[in-house]
């Protein structure tokens, strides 16, 4: 049992490792818009991502062992992170990336390969319910974003009684991080099979892959902040730059300058990048590891 016990552990310890790392790499690359090692934004700095990717990791272990044991919680981690991130004096920057890598964690340890894991993860999600939506609502009052509130005829602050995955299906109407999720993580595995074709390295395809999805979906913290049409024309800037073929830095830092000078943060796509990252290291991993956790049971 203390071998099985240890084993667990250690697999969860690698899934762990392998998703925090995913945001880090995530903010670590420049990307237009986005705060990174090259730049900070007004409301966002580098340091508080890392920060955030650094305390998230505890929880991702904690889940995968959760998800081992059989014990129906997700989403009570999220607003443990909200809190104790303020007890440490920094606001909790990683909350869509979370929101999408969580189910993730839950279920990664458990199986053989990053296909089985989208089946089971969009399964889990359909299997959540009001409790999850409740703590999921508590951890955004907890953020307390001004830009959120009424969205049509649906108060976030007043919901009650609403399966988790019904609120995403609403929710996709205006956030792309619910779109990908209701949509079994299509936008993540698109984004994650540009990464994975290698073509221009490492950072290059990272950044040619939010291209892709900022020229394809307008970004929903931009729409949130500031409206359809500022969101719709960022993904046209976007679309100037991105051909499908490696980008260069003069693109970059042009369209960079044109984001940064409206204020527009594409914080939306930074946490789909951050989940097709999540998606591409455990790929490797499994691939490493020989699968040798296959039948593996506590």
């Amino acid at each position: 049992m203390t071998k099985m016990l240890e084993g667990l552990l250690d697999l969860c310890n690698d899934v762990s490792y392998i998703l925090s790392q995913a945001s880090i790499i995530e903010s670590y690359i420049f990307k237009p818009g986005n705060a990174s090692r090259s730049q900070d934004l007004v409301n966002v700095k580098y340091i508080d991502i890392v920060k955030s990717a650094l305390i998230s990791s505890t929880y991702y272990k904690e889940l995968c062992i959760r998800g081992f044991r059989g014990i129906s919680r997700i989403y009570d981690t999220l607003v443990e992170l909200v809190t104790r991130s303020n007890k440490f004096g920094f606001e909790y920057q990683l909350f869509g990336t979370y929101l999408l890598i969580a189910p993730f964690a839950y279920e990664a340890a458990k199986i053989n390969n990053v296909f089985e894991l989208r089946k089971k993860a969009a399964k889990l999600l359909r299997s959540l319910g009001a409790l999850e939506t409740r703590w999921f609502l508590d951890a955004l009052k907890e953020l307390n974003l001004k830009y959120l509130g009424k969205l049509s005829s649906m108060d976030y602050r007043e919901i009650e009684n609403i399966d988790f995955f019904t609120l995403m299906e609403f929710s996709s109407k205006y956030d792309i991080v619910a779109l990908n999720m209701v949509n079994d993580y299509s936008i993540t595995f698109a984004a994650y099979k540009v990464i994975k074709e290698g073509l221009c390295g490492l950072e290059r395809d990272v950044q040619r892959a939010f291209l892709y999805i900022l020229s394809n979906y307008p970004d929903t913290l931009i729409y949130k902040k500031y409206g359809a049409h500022a969101a719709l024309e960022a993904s046209k800037v976007a679309r100037l730059v991105f051909s499908g073929d490696c980008p260069s830095s003069n693109e970059l830092e042009w369209l960079n300058k044109y984001l940064i000078n409206n204020n527009f943060n594409p914080g939306s796509t930074a946490d789909l990048i951050a989940s097709a990252l999540a998606i591409y290291y455990l790929d490797e991993w499994y691939g490493k590891k020989g699968n040798p956790h296959s039948g593996f049971s506590v």
